[in-house]
């Protein structure tokens, strides 16, 4: 999933996210709680930008992404709804 804008994202008080991967055959559903799930995308956009100063390609840009291996924890999470 891209984020377009980190801050804005992060700032958000969303009470669960429904993301779906529709890059395989069979999409897989990852239902994650916000405040975990702004906290990691914040943590992990932290630690790159801490890697390579200045994006490389455009400065400006306030883009992340969040990568399926990073949610699988929430893989399925549908007791959320309980």
């Amino acid at each position: 999933m891209d984020v377009a804008d980190v801050e804005g994202f992060t700032s958000t008080s969303v009470e669960t996210y429904v993301l779906v991967d529709v890059s395989t055959r069979r999409p897989d559903v990852y239902i994650a709680p916000g405040e975990e799930l702004r906290g990691d995308v914040r943590q992990r956009h932290d630690e790159y930008m801490s890697r390579v100063g200045t994006r490389p390609r455009n400065p400006d840009s306030k883009h992340t992404k969040i990568e399926p291996a990073e949610v699988k924890q929430w893989k399925s999470g549908w007791k959320r709804f309980d």
